[in-house]
């Protein structure tokens, strides 16, 4: 059986800054199967099935941290989602870390590789400690957004106010709404 990816929720921020805060909150949707409690417990499944036919791949570590390349977290995703319908939904650090690229590289090769219906990034800003953007790039001068809008047409981007933790979670989780 094939897969086909419908579609890639990425959350961008640096270290430390929310990330996996931010995408454990769409348990508020009850169609995750924690009747609207967000889990607070370090590790939970990276699989859930959001309908008969179609299943979201949760990842709470970025690559960045896990230490994978970007040909390692491409084949580690492409393993987990392995026939049929797919959502995916993980974090991503601005720039590059280790040995991934930044978001806007990681974005592109994902398109690339899995060609989804729609991509949705969302660069937690401000975020929980009300820091600027330009506080967490290293080029200050670097417009992430626009590089971002620049990469692909199913690209969409927006920035989340993320300065209260667990308040964003319906907005991430309506993206996986088919209804």
């Amino acid at each position: 059986m094939n897969t086909y990816v419908e579609r890639a929720l990425f959350v961008v921020a640096p270290r430390h800054f929310g990330k996996s805060t931010a995408l454990r909150s769409i348990f508020v949707d009850p169609r995750l199967g924690t009747a609207g409690q967000i889990p607070t417990a370090p590790n939970l499944p990276d699989e859930y099935q959001l309908s008969n036919e179609r299943n979201l791949y949760l990842r709470l570590t970025s690559p960045h941290e896990a230490n994978e390349s970007l040909a390692e977290f491409l084949a580690k995703t492409k393993g987990k989602m392995a026939g049929g319908r797919w959502c995916f939904a993980g974090p991503l650090h601005p720039d590059a870390f280790k040995k991934m690229p930044d978001c806007v590289t990681t974005v592109d090769a994902f398109v690339k590789a899995f060609c989804p219906e729609r991509v949705r990034v969302a660069v937690l800003h401000p975020n929980y400690r009300n820091r600027p953007m330009s506080d967490f790039l290293s080029d200050q001068s670097r417009d992430l957004l626009a590089e971002l809008h620049l990469t692909d047409d199913r690209v969409e981007v927006l920035c989340i106010d993320a300065r209260v933790r667990g308040k964003n979670g319906r907005m991430l989780a309506d993206f996986f709404d088919f209804s």
